[in-house]
């Protein structure tokens, strides 16, 4: 969080010159505050205040988000405001008359201020509070219009309807009648379309990422299409400095821009050498654009599966152990350079609205659209991108009558009269040579698709099995707090083994 007063940028003391604040900034801060603020009105049975809402009670965040202080601090003892006072509304004379309209009212002065960059307080060496509701209240025509905005704001014309649209959410906001005062909740969700069509309208490249193209280089490079999917099309682009970039165009995303803020900034926390990289994104009212590494696609080999696993099991570590990838499948597993799986796309199915999911043959049977996510579901998928890597056949299979089945009922199928061998691609055989590898990789994925969730294994213990398996060193990022509690979450492999031979003996009764 960045200790600083919103009051200091508007009043631009941050430097002896006057600091720059753009358009995003401001509109940023608003949304902010805002919903900071609805936030708090929906405490104590939808009654609380915060008592006390103006420019230096707004802190800003990393993102340049405004973050409402002092909560509650005025309403600790009874304080007469001064009658100068402009954030507090008429009705207002002190604490303890304080509402929430009233508070809608000291985020329209806010909005005003942000809007004309003049404050209604004073500090020592500053210059002398404006009386913004007089002036906005001045305002008969376009032509005085432009009078009222920060003369930085009328440099850029492409943001003129923004402008005029968050100029009329202050005025009603600072409405003498409390009647005709929106709701806080109303006011964010304005705020929020807005935002939707003037946020974002650039690359925003991770922190520690040197930018070597903008938006406009990047879409007049050459393209070419990888795939299409639950959640959009994933692009290979060319541009012409030689580099190879992937582009995915997310479709029906329903989130706000803050919202999709926010999940990016979980992306980057989660950063993993089998996770794929993101490098920036992109979200306008037009496209909503992530930027990754490009990574080759390469043959099997022991080491992609057990990276594919420790990248999905760290993704699961994440935002207090629930966060969920939802679209694991084999077009999301890429390889890198040293031939390890790198897992694509994780988390965002949440983005887009809800899909129908049931029936799809890489999706556990109780996800039924993307709002039914969870990581036993990821569980799920996995075994079926191993299933995949195993038989060397897609997550559906066509039988000789034409009818299309899943590859699990194909598997649960064929294990009645075969041997587990006659499931197997011949490529896979070929590069594991022990049998008995082959037996547990495949017992681990049949665990995987479990029909029950409960009885599925957690990630974690799949990384374990499968680095056994493969012979490749465990990889530790756990401390041992961490160890522990992932070690007492699990079931023992026993106990995975019995629940398996339960799930199989429907399968294997004549």
């Amino acid at each position: 969080m960045h200790h600083l007063m919103l009051l200091l940028i508007l009043l631009g003391q941050i430097g002896e010159n006057r600091a720059h604040v753009d358009w995003e900034t401001r509109l940023r801060i608003a949304i902010g505050a805002a919903k900071g603020i609805a936030e708090i009105h929906k405490q104590n049975g939808g009654k609380l205040v915060h008592g006390n809402i103006k420019s230096s009670n707004i802190l800003l965040d990393m993102q340049h988000y405004g973050c409402v202080s002092d909560l509650g601090l005025a309403n600790m003892k009874e304080t007469t405001f001064m009658p100068n006072s402009q954030y507090h509304a008429q009705e207002v004379n002190n604490t303890q008359h304080v509402s929430q309209a009233s508070e809608v009212y000291s985020l329209g002065i806010l909005i005003l201020e942000l809007l004309t960059r003049k404050s209604t307080e004073h500090l020592p060496g500053g210059p002398e509070p404006i009386d913004l509701v007089r002036l906005v209240g001045s305002v008969k025509s376009k032509e005085r219009d432009t009078k009222v905005y920060d003369t930085d704001l009328l440099k850029h014309p492409t943001i003129s309807k923004g402008m005029v649209e968050m100029l009329q959410i202050g005025i009603n906001c600072v409405s003498r009648s409390i009647k005709k005062r929106p709701k806080m909740s109303e006011v964010v969700k304005m705020l929020d379309d807005i935002g939707r069509m003037n946020l974002g309208g650039k690359l925003v490249f991770v922190e520690d990422f040197i930018p070597t193209f903008d938006l406009d280089y990047m879409l007049k490079a050459s393209a070419w299409v990888l795939g299409r999917g639950t959640v959009g099309s994933c692009f290979m682009v060319r541009l012409e400095n030689g580099n190879t970039i992937v582009v995915k165009g997310l479709k029906y995303v329903l989130v706000t821009f803050m919202e999709f803020q926010q999940h990016m900034e979980v992306a980057w926390r989660m950063r993993h050498e089998n996770i794929a990289g993101l490098w920036a994104y992109h979200f306008s009212r037009h496209y909503k654009l992530l930027v990754y590494d490009y990574y080759n696609w390469g043959s099997v080999s022991a080491a992609l599966h057990v990276g594919a696993a420790r990248g999905i099991a760290h993704i699961h570590r994440q935002d207090g152990r629930k966060l969920v990838h939802g679209n694991i499948k084999s077009s999301n597993v890429l390889i890198n350079g040293k031939k390890y799986g790198i897992v694509s796309d994780g988390g965002l199915a949440k983005l887009v609205g809800p899909k129908r999911l049931l029936g799809m043959p890489n999706c556990a049977p109780e996800v039924k659209d993307t709002w039914k996510l969870s990581q036993a579901g990821d569980v799920y998928s996995f075994g079926v991108v191993l299933l995949e890597l195993i038989t060397g056949k897609q997550s559906h299979v066509t039988m000789g009558d034409g009818q299309v089945i899943s590859l699990v009922e194909w598997i649960q199928s064929h294990l009645r009269d075969e041997w587990a061998f006659d499931v197997c691609d011949v490529q896979i055989l070929k590069r594991i040579n022990e049998e008995a590898a082959i037996l547990q990789l495949l017992q681990i994925a049949m665990s995987c698709v479990a029909v029950v969730p409960e009885r599925r294994p957690r990630m974690p213990e799949i990384v374990k099995m499968l680095e056994e398996i493969s012979g490749l060193d465990p990889f530790d990022e756990l401390s041992f707090d961490g160890m522990l509690e992932e070690t007492l979450e699990q079931p023992s492999i026993e106990s995975m083994l019995e629940n398996l031979l339960e799930d199989l003996l429907p399968t294997l009764t004549p």
